[in-house]
């Protein structure tokens, strides 16, 4: 497995997911349908790791403790913060297509959960999010400086982690994906009020933001169950694109979507100068006389440019395109995932498996937070 992907991930719908601008479906799902549905697939694959699940959460709690009072206090608030296991379940998934789950992919789990986690904890403080799963953000409820200081102590514990295993091979894996979100996360940074970005350049900064830690957790749980390089490789692959797939739909939610179901807070990214995908596609949409126009606006007049554009976005089919991207990328995803097992003869268990991923995979452009 490569310890990282430096290819610049193609649009989705480049060549056969192409997408008809005029024809496109404008309605999105109602919020309520998306969240069961994502509810429903997401239990299915619960249950075939229903133990491991339940096992994961003893040893999660029992991995974010302190003998210091008030850092025990942040670290259980941080652990009820919850959320939905996504990449742990990847990983765990990805090693019953080969095999049954090991004490190995048990510590990978939690390694790639702890990096997550960290990463939302200082992307709240960076995105000046108030609410994360129905509760305050840990900023909001400490102070920044204790927020920052805990994302890092997640960090590190999940490098020591990695590291505790007779290979050092997790280890330089979690620590090049965790690179890469830093990295994504800087050059996202770096982009706002950045409106010239192109839809490529967005799609690579998003394979590293998200994607990155996707791809590994998939890759890692198939090598805890000894799988063959090029199976665990197809997976990360998977992982990066479901991960495009899921953050391409946050772009869609923060926009469109219902801040109750979701839990958090909706409508940052515009606000804090942002591009993400359906703005930067409605901007290339403009012809050049109107394209030039509203960049000198925003130069002269940043708030009323972006309240033209807001304007616009009403009246465009920006919202059907960012899901057909989304889509686009789960798609391929699917494929990526199929070929992760190509020639196998899977078990009834593996077959229900690789449904559920896929189910999974389908469902995360289709719910509400």
């Amino acid at each position: 497995m490569e310890s990282q992907e430096t290819t610049t991930m193609r649009h989705p719908l480049s060549s056969t997911h192409s997408l008809d601008r005029k024809t496109a479906p404008t309605n999105a799902p109602a919020a309520d349908l998306n969240e069961q549905r994502y509810r429903e697939a997401f239990s299915k694959a619960c249950r075939c790791i229903g133990t491991q699940l339940r096992q994961f959460e003893d040893e999660l709690s029992n991995q974010l403790v302190s003998d210091n009072d008030q850092i025990d206090r942040v670290l259980k608030y941080v652990a009820r913060l919850g959320g939905k296991r996504l990449r742990p379940a990847l990983t765990f998934l990805t090693s019953e297509l080969f095999g049954s789950s090991t004490d190995e992919t048990m510590r990978l789990a939690i390694v790639v959960e702890l990096v997550h986690t960290a990463t939302l904890v200082h992307d709240d403080v960076l995105d000046a999010s108030g609410i994360r799963r129905h509760q305050p953000t840990v900023h909001v409820r400490w102070d920044v400086p204790t927020s920052i200081l805990i994302g890092d102590w997640l960090f590190t514990h999940a490098y020591g982690l990695a590291n505790a295993g007779e290979s050092t091979l997790p280890g330089r894996w979690i620590a090049s994906a965790a690179k890469r979100v830093c990295e994504g996360e800087i050059r996202q940074n770096q982009t706002i009020g950045n409106w010239e970005l192109t839809q490529e350049e967005y799609f690579d900064i998003l394979s590293c933001k998200t994607g990155a830690l996707c791809g590994a957790s998939c890759a890692m749980g198939a090598w805890s169950t000894q799988a063959p390089s090029s199976r665990c490789d197809a997976l990360q692959s998977f992982g990066n694109k479901l991960g495009l797939a899921f953050q391409i739909f946050d772009d869609w939610l923060d926009i469109w979507g219902d801040q109750a179901p979701s839990g958090k807070t909706l409508g940052t990214d515009f606000e804090h100068d942002k591009p993400t995908l359906p703005w930067i596609y409605l901007l290339g949409s403009l012809n050049s006389v109107d394209r030039q126009a509203w960049f000198e606006l925003y130069n002269s007049n940043p708030q009323q440019a972006k309240s033209e554009l807001s304007a616009k976005l009403k009246q465009s089919d920006a919202s059907a395109y960012t899901l057909g991207c989304a889509k686009g990328f789960a798609q391929s995803a699917c494929e990526d995932l199929r070929r992760a097992v190509s020639g196998l003869d899977l078990s009834d268990h593996q077959t229900q498996v690789l449904r559920a991923l896929e189910e999974i995979t389908k469902a995360s452009v289709a719910r509400a937070g």
